[in-house]
């Protein structure tokens, strides 16, 4: 089996609500086609400004895979290396890792078993999920308790809110406690900062999130400074999780070493693929951290079943629209595991052609 053609499908997804001023999320789709007729699919998010740059380089690096056989992944993986390593990490990883999902996509599908399977995991029907697509800081407090009561109505039983917006640590806590009120004291809540404060007011703002059994307190400070994220760790009861914003596996080896997280959220499309997501997990157990997946669980949702330490995975909805069948949750607010082989998705090529667009 070798690797004979490919295409780019860039789609711009409307979103239900817009996001930091878009009203649509861009993704570009990479379909590896084999000899033998089997499309592997991989994809990222490709909006701003480097999102036509992003394009350009999974074209030109799938060009140099044909011919190449689709289950020599590290061999691939070498092979972009070699061609982009001078570019520094950033978009390399993403293409790696687009590149990365097609392959396991491709693999799963001529051996007729789902990635899950393939990553050795045990039979598995449902992993756990919070809900993460709602509940952003442009929400007022009314719109935080509405929307937070819907996603408690429709099953979720965890869900991530954001802070780090307001400029009075009063009204930060009010949200957590608003959030707190709206879905009860049986649904877990998160808080993401995503960087926005530094150690002394993550320390303020950390016990008023106790206060509320917030589970845990994610990216307060800069992703860089690991001593700061060790002195959050060793001060503070409530969990802080972090990791995204590391590109490639390696960065996780130091974030263990200091002791700089309670929980490691890894992102497949960072880290650079399915592959070097185990990787960064691996790293994390060997330290006896869980890990965490970060957007895209069509594929966090693979690695949760496939991985054990993985504890839950992060239900982002952005590209849900894409497919034929879309990520559910099951009565007892799980995530429901594809059983299909590869990742168990397939284009819904009605929505491809409302709203693609052309490079």
């Amino acid at each position: 089996m070798k690797i004979a053609s490919h295409e780019i499908v860039i789609v711009d997804l409307p979103l239900e609500r817009p996001f930091m001023g878009r009203t649509v999320m861009r993704h570009a789709i990479l379909k590896l086609r084999t000899d033998d007729g089997i499309d592997g699919l991989g994809w990222a998010m490709a909006a701003g400004p480097m999102g036509a740059a992003l394009v350009v380089a999974i074209d030109g690096i799938a060009e140099l895979l044909h011919g190449e056989d689709p289950m020599m992944r590290e061999q691939i993986d070498v092979m972009i290396d070699r061609v982009t390593g001078s570019s520094g990490p950033g978009m390399t990883h993403y293409v790696r890792a687009v590149v990365n999902i097609a392959l396991w996509d491709i693999t799963g599908k001529a051996v007729g078993q789902p990635i899950w399977k393939l990553l050795g995991g045990a039979e598995a029907e449902t992993v756990e999920t919070y809900a993460s697509g709602w509940l952003w800081r442009d929400y007022s407090l009314d719109e935080l308790t509405e929307s937070a009561g819907e996603l408690a109505g429709r099953g979720f039983t965890s869900m991530k809110f954001r802070c780090g917006a307001e400029a009075r640590m009063a009204d930060e806590a009010e949200r957590a406690r608003v959030v707190r009120a709206a879905v009860g004291d049986d649904v877990t809540i998160m808080v993401d900062i995503n960087q926005g404060w530094d150690i002394p007011r993550t320390m303020s703002g950390a016990r008023h999130f106790e206060a509320q059994n917030v589970y845990w307190l994610e990216d307060p400070i800069d992703y860089r400074d690991l001593r700061g994220y060790e002195q959050l760790v060793n001060s503070l009861d409530i969990a802080i999780t972090h990791g995204e914003y590391n590109y490639g596996f390696e960065p996780f080896g130091e974030i263990v070493h200091h002791g700089a997280a309670d929980i490691v959220m890894i992102d497949a499309h960072h880290v650079g693929g399915i592959d070097a997501w185990k990787r960064a997990a691996d790293i994390a157990a060997g330290a006896h951290r869980p890990v965490v997946t970060h957007l895209s669980p069509e594929i966090g949702v693979h690695l949760a079943a496939g991985v054990p330490h993985t504890k839950t995975v992060e239900f982002m909805p952005w590209s849900f629209g894409l497919w034929e069948k879309p990520m559910e949750i099951d009565d007892a607010g799980r995530l429901i595991v594809p059983q299909e082989p590869g990742l168990g998705v397939s284009l819904n090529e009605d929505v491809v052609k409302a709203h693609r667009v052309d490079a």
